[in-house]
């Protein structure tokens, strides 16, 4: 895509450049001009799950569950990488008819469709005390994972409710998370102040640079996970598994935490609703989660690149 297309805006469902009304950085205009071209040949697909594969109810739309059974009919794995724990991607995965390897925690666990994992990345104790003592400070919620075994200080806050829901998990209330140390593959930051949650994301990231991950995966969800525990080393290891070059692979995603599977893609695909940083670093966007953007991603870009075996 060239430079005129990013900044074109047409009123049609899958768009390139700048919504109306917003106001894109030089920074972020250069980001997306210096992105590779489009590639010829795609013969895998990694995708995002909340925001991306799903709809905001959290179901798979229709249009959705059949252009993923055409990428199957034509020979092209799908794999899922989403921040939630294998738990609470299995019964997706089961939907999708998908019985190859998916990446949970950002990449912090790959795991087959039966949720057995074959890689499993923990944080250490002292990234873990450094990541609790920061978000305490702050007066961020704070949730440790181990495996599909989420740990809170209080079960009963409006945000674990909200998480339950979503995720069908059951949260455990433990007396002090300090105590809970050993294991951990995920720690999350919660809160709806999301100023604040953007600052405490870019200062972890920079005390933290190469002992973990840190990244949003959303407005109001911080994910620290171990530092390859992210979707681009998630791809990495995806391709390998299937004998695909990161090249050959699409990527669709929505948010920050999508962001270093687009650096590894051959082809990375942005929804409609994803913020500006997050549409840059992507050659392409589609309309939203709400609007079938997944299928029509699907159909538009990456079918075409299906090259006949």
């Amino acid at each position: 895509m060239g430079k005129g297309e990013w900044a074109q805006y047409a009123h049609s469902p899958i768009q390139y450049g700048r919504p109306t009304g917003a106001c894109m950085s030089i920074d972020l205009d250069t980001i997306h001009a210096e992105l590779p071209p489009l590639p010829d040949t795609i013969r895998m697909v990694v995708s995002d799950m909340d925001g991306t594969l799903l709809t905001p109810e959290k179901t798979i739309a229709p249009s959705t569950l059949a252009m993923a059974k055409e990428l199957q009919k034509r020979g092209i794995p799908l794999c899922l990488a989403s921040a939630r724990p294998p738990a609470a991607m299995t019964k997706y995965i089961s939907q999708l008819g998908l019985n190859g390897q998916n990446a949970g925690f950002n990449g912090g666990i790959i795991f087959g469709p039966d949720g057995t994992p074959t890689v499993s990345r923990v944080l250490s104790r002292d990234v873990l005390s450094v990541v609790h003592d920061m978000l305490h400070v702050h007066g961020i919620e704070t949730w440790l994972l181990r495996q599909s075994h989420w740990m809170v200080s209080d079960a009963a806050t409006p945000f674990v409710e909200h998480e339950r829901r979503i995720t069908g998990l059951t949260p455990h209330e433990v007396p002090d998370l300090r105590h809970e140390f050993d294991g951990i593959g995920k720690v999350m930051g919660v809160t709806n102040n999301y100023d604040l949650l953007q600052r405490v994301e870019t200062e972890l990231a920079a005390m933290l640079r190469g002992e973990a991950s840190v990244r949003r995966s959303s407005e109001m969800l911080l994910d620290i996970t171990p530092a390859l525990a992210n979707k681009g080393e998630a791809v990495r290891e995806l391709a390998l598994a299937h004998g695909v070059a990161p090249h050959e692979v699409a990527c669709l995603g929505d948010a920050h935490n999508d962001l270093p599977m687009f650096s590894v893609a051959g082809l990375g695909i942005a929804m409609g609703q994803a913020e500006d940083d997050v549409r840059a670093a992507a050659q392409v966007r589609t309309d939203t989660n709400e609007r079938d953007g997944w299928a029509k991603a699907v159909e538009r870009f990456i079918l075409p690149r299906v090259k006949n075996t």
